[in-house]
């Protein structure tokens, strides 16, 4: 976490902002960036022609911290491996295992379909 991450966001944004000017719709893209720091930062992109899906990276959160970010961030959906592995363990029995990893999927896809 940098304390210039807004900063750089604003770059990024910029950056990708120009690129998407002279992106065909008829050749759509996805993004994957990381959760911003403003709520709904990226939702230009979001509803731009040329972008098929914002799809937003867990950027170091955790798994909960991901999911209300996520959620205030309509339109973005989640790319969250190591979120959905976090609170998994080998030592788990089958069940314990199962019914963390559906709590995890569920909170994910609730903050998904924002």
């Amino acid at each position: 976490n940098s304390p210039e991450k807004a900063a750089a966001e604003d770059l990024l944004k910029a950056a990708i902002a120009a690129e998407l000017a002279a992106q065909p719709a008829d050749k759509p893209i996805m993004l994957k960036l990381t959760l911003p720091s403003t709520d709904n930062f990226y939702a230009d992109f979001v509803k731009h022609a040329s972008v098929l899906r914002v799809v937003a990276l867990s950027g170091g959160y955790s798994r909960e911290d991901a999911n209300a970010k996520l959620s205030r961030n309509n339109g973005m959906i989640a790319s969250f491996s190591r979120a959905l592995t976090e609170g998994l363990s080998a030592k788990q029995s089958e069940a314990e295992f199962n019914a963390m990893l559906d709590s995890t999927i569920a909170g994910i896809y609730a903050a998904s379909i924002t």
